[in-house]
């Protein structure tokens, strides 16, 4: 169900909801469970769309350049299992897109050294990665609102290029929390800026001043890389050739507008919903458009090219590559600064 003005209604039964549960947490009536190491969450207020896997891998990299034993935890958004899935030992992969979705599988081949576990109970999670594969740090994705599970610090990610601040709560407009609910963040992060006055509408909003740790981010191209071939190729490789843009990615358009700004033309755009599953039919619509418009190349995400591994033969000979994408935080010293304190 799409958001919608007219669903505000039912916008005021959800905020209610919401702030008895955030009272429940708050008074300690419903209890947060201490799995023995630090956890470090990713998240946001807002559905879908701030970045915070590509966050997560970023945070992740961070510890396990500082020899850390890290974990990663999610729910595993769009698989199609259900209880506690390991993706990934931190030395092999261990289950597919079906069983631990496309963001976790994502994770794991971005970081073959951390655990990637699939869980729905995070907590149960997160003391799987503790007792029986030895993390000393769990990096929880999408964590703001799971607060089962407890955490050292709590980083909400802000997205620097709509209107957060309008928009209303589910399902009539995209917040899933109060504004309010900032308070119990460590630290914001506004995403998808230039630089960092471009964060400063947002900085200066008086929920998210009064958060000690502020930054901002950007989310840029670095390379491609074929999706079936895993060649890794500069961006010029785009520059002056017409492609088709596939993705089932929460903000496509943010997509589509780096593949423009890298010179690149889009012919035909195919955007489906965050975490969809490709059919046959679809793929077979996607090759018939490029055979009719003759372009040179179909680019996806990398999210979307793990999913995409199960139609190796249909798209034998044609040239498909993912967008290599990278955080970059804007004041990487008190960055750093800050996650090390962190533990």
């Amino acid at each position: 169900m799409k958001p919608h003005p007219i669903l505000y209604p039912l916008s005021l039964v959800y905020g209610c909801g919401v702030w008895t549960r955030n009272l429940l947490f708050d008074n300690g009536i419903l209890k947060s469970v201490d799995v023995g190491v630090p956890v470090i969450s990713i998240g946001n207020i807002t559905a879908g769309g701030t970045g915070k896997t590509p966050m997560t891998i970023e945070v992740a990299k961070y510890f396990l350049g500082r020899g850390k034993r890290v974990a990663v935890v999610s729910r595993g958004y769009g698989r199609m299992s259900r209880g506690t899935i390991v993706v990934s030992d931190g030395m092999n992969l261990l289950a597919n897109v079906a069983q631990g979705g496309d963001e976790m599988l994502f994770i794991a081949r971005q970081l073959p050294n951390a655990i990637v576990i699939a869980d729905e109970k995070r907590v149960r999670g997160a003391k799987k990665a503790v007792e029986e594969y030895r993390a000393d740090i769990i990096v929880l994705d999408d964590g703001f609102q799971h607060r089962y599970l407890q955490r050292r610090v709590d980083v909400v990610l802000l997205d620097g290029t709509w209107s957060l601040m309008k928009s209303m709560l589910l399902p009539a407009g995209y917040r899933r929390e109060p504004l309010n609910s900032l308070r119990r963040a460590d630290a914001v992060v506004v995403t998808k800026v230039r630089d960092p006055l471009d964060a400063s509408p947002i900085m200066s909003d008086p929920n998210v001043a009064t958060v000690t740790n502020k930054f901002s981010s950007s989310y840029v191209p670095v390379a491609v890389i074929n999706v079936f071939g895993g060649v890794r190729q500069p961006l010029d490789i785009l520059k002056g050739h017409s492609v088709i843009a596939m993705s089932g990615i929460a903000n496509p358009k943010s997509f589509e507008s780096n593949i423009e700004s890298l010179g690149a033309a889009i012919s035909s755009r195919f955007a489906f919903a965050d975490h969809h599953r490709y059919t046959n039919e679809e793929i077979r619509q996607v090759l018939e458009t490029h055979r009719l418009q003759r372009t040179d190349f179909i680019i996806t995400t990398e999210k979307d090219a793990v999913k995409l591994s199960e139609f190796k033969n249909e798209f034998s000979e044609i040239p498909v590559f993912a967008l290599m994408m990278e955080v970059q935080i804007h004041q990487q010293e008190q960055w750093k600064q800050f996650l090390s304190s962190a533990v």
